[in-house]
């Protein structure tokens, strides 16, 4: 192989072309870049036009780059030589491009040998070039920042040593084209994902839909010359969209158009017309027909379902999930049903494994299930369980309640009813209930008594340790007494003498007197700090009589086969009795330290 000197506008196909004729592998054929031109054609030249230097944007606009009608090439001259291993450098690195060609990176191998000796960053510029050229891609105006890159990678190959890991070298880049923006509609009301969920909850000004508008892309110029054509924008959703104005309004700006909550509810389309709903009506509810119905409690949905769509099934089946703010059900709730809402109303009756929780009221004719609410209305409570502030029970057979205060017309057997105010029987026709007035039971007393114990506990501790430290203190005190009046003596025989005292005995006298005064304040603090534990003291008791405000009360006989029952909250003491005869009214009175039963007939 012998040196030559050519001419070209296509190196990768020069070199192949030498390695053919040579009978050599093109990776063995090198060359030194001697010259280069770029040359162009403008939309109103009629011929080649030679660029002078490496800024088009000094001939042109970008504009005019990006379109089509600008043709670019380069010219090179080049000495083509054997492969010769640098003697003091070896950079390794391949190449990676976007899709478009319009970037181009280097990466670094960390095995490359690249000593910081002078003619570095010369060597590092001239391997790029060559096998940029190889490649297919342009030198010179695509390098944009190369030196600034490769002084970037040398300063920390200096700070920190060779490199270790491989590094990423940006290498060229020329005019990366902005892809169009299809027009697309985003159901943000549905980003929730519930799976098998029939209503998409809503509130006030929530974003529920938006149309991307479509926007025009940019085309682009590839680092190899070539234009990048980039297309129009796909436009499928314009018309698609229309909304109900009385319950959804709509923004746009430049990039979309976006549908906002005007009430809240449940998004609805209604003859491809979206809009908010409140109220919905279904024959039944079943996992597979509907899915759950959870749209949040706080939202003003209201759902009415029927008796069922066949005689015989659940209004609600099997394994449903309802939130909502009110929900009525003409017929029966399956089993594993778990029901949220502020009001809720149940014709038929509740299945023993169905869980409802209501904010508010609710009202059930057959219950078996198990219910937590602020009011609870039955009509036939039978096994099942109910935790409220105020229940009221037609007839019950069997079950618990937990409740604040409970009214219940006929008690039949096998009852558990607890309370913390009242309990009140107009006629038990069964045996084996009991009825508690125990106040820990509920919930709300045992989270608020609880708290108030753990607070006086601690309030107590605090005080205990600062009386330990006020004893200390006051004991250091009594000791330097006798001290501290030696050091006054001192001092007046300085002044009967007309002598300035001594100051280290001013300094200790300051120092008593400001000690007996942080002494007195401490007192006053733990004075303070006793009067507020006392008022503390007193709020803990008033809660502990709980059961001295309580009474059970049944309108007629007691047959002997009811237990009553009253649990002391503070010393979890049991008064017990199974009453017989006609007694109204069965309370726990105090009797100085004691607590005894007292009954009214």
């Amino acid at each position: 192989m012998h040196t030559i000197k050519i001419t070209t506008f296509a190196v990768p196909n020069e070199l192949k072309k030498l390695a053919q004729q040579w009978n050599l592998p093109v990776d063995t054929i090198d060359f030194d870049v001697l010259s280069y031109q770029t040359q162009y054609i403008g939309a109103i030249d009629e011929d080649w036009r030679t660029l002078d230097g490496n800024d088009l944007g000094e001939i042109t606009t970008e504009v005019e780059i990006r379109s089509p009608l600008l043709l670019i090439r380069q010219e090179y001259q080049l000495l083509v030589r054997p492969l010769v291993p640098h003697p003091h450098f070896n950079l390794q690195f391949t190449m990676a491009s976007d899709k478009y060609k319009s970037k181009l990176v280097a990466i670094v191998d960390p095995s490359s040998s690249l000593p910081l000796k002078k003619g570095l960053q010369e060597y590092l510029k001239e391997t790029i070039s060559r096998k940029k050229l190889r490649s297919g891609f342009m030198i010179g105006i695509t390098d944009g920042s190369l030196e600034k890159e490769i002084n970037a990678m040398l300063l920390k190959i200096q700070k920190e040593g060779p490199l270790k890991e491989p590094y990423r070298l940006p290498i060229t880049h020329f005019y990366p084209p902005i892809t169009p923006i299809n027009d697309n509609v985003i159901l943000h009301y549905k980003k929730i994902q519930r799976s098998n969920n029939l209503l998409d909850g809503v509130e006030i000004n929530d974003l529920i839909i938006e149309y991307i508008l479509p926007k025009n892309g940019v085309d682009g110029r590839s680092c190899t010359g070539k234009h990048i054509h980039v297309g129009d924008p796909l436009i499928r959703y314009a018309n698609t969209i229309k909304t109900d104005p009385q319950s959804i309004r709509a923004e746009e700006d430049h990039h979309s158009i976006r549908f906002y909550a005007t009430k809240s509810g449940f998004v609805e389309r209604k003859n491809g017309l979206f809009t908010i709903s409140q109220d919905l009506y279904l024959k039944s509810a079943s996992f597979k027909s509907t899915g759950s119905l959870e749209a949040g409690s706080e939202k003003e949905i209201n759902i009415k379902i029927g008796a069922g769509s066949k005689a015989g099934d659940d209004a609600i089946g099997s394994g449903v999930n309802i939130d909502v703010q009110t929900l009525d059900v003409k017929g029966t709730v399956g089993s594993n049903t778990k029901i949220q809402a502020c009001e809720v109303t149940i014709g038929a009756q509740t299945h023993k494994k169905s869980f409802i929780e209501v904010e508010g009221n609710a009202t059930i004719h057959l219950h078996r299930g198990n219910l937590k609410a602020k009011h609870a209305i039955i009509d036939i409570l039978e096994a099942g369980t109910v935790e409220a502030q105020t229940v009221y029970v037609k007839t019950m057979s069997g079950g618990e309640i937990i409740a604040q205060r409970v009214i219940i017309d006929v008690l039949h057997s096998n009852a558990k009813i607890t309370a913390l105010e009242s309990i009140e029987i107009k006629r038990i026709a069964g045996d084996g209930n009991d009825l508690i007035i125990n106040p820990r039971a509920l919930p709300s007393y045992l989270e608020q008594i609880t708290a108030l114990e753990d607070e006086l506990a601690r309030k107590q501790h605090e005080l205990s340790e600062r009386g330990k430290k006020y004893l200390q203190k006051e004991l250091l005190m009594k000791e330097e007494r006798t001290r501290i009046q030696r050091t006054i003596n001192n001092i007046n025989i300085a002044s009967r003498q007309n002598k300035e005292p001594m100051k280290s005995d001013k300094e200790r006298l300051t120092q008593y007197k400001s000690a007996v005064e942080s002494l007195k304040n401490e007192a006053i603090m733990i004075k303070a700090q006793e009067e507020a534990l006392h008022a503390f003291e007193r709020k803990l008791d008033h809660l502990y009589e709980a059961d001295l405000q309580a009474v059970v009360t049944h309108h007629k006989t007691y047959d002997g086969n009811t237990r009553v029952q009253f649990i002391d909250p503070k010393t979890r003491r049991a008064y017990t009795i199974s009453p017989k005869g006609k007694i109204t009214h069965i309370r726990l009175h105090k009797e100085g330290d004691e607590k005894k039963l007292f009954f009214e007939s």
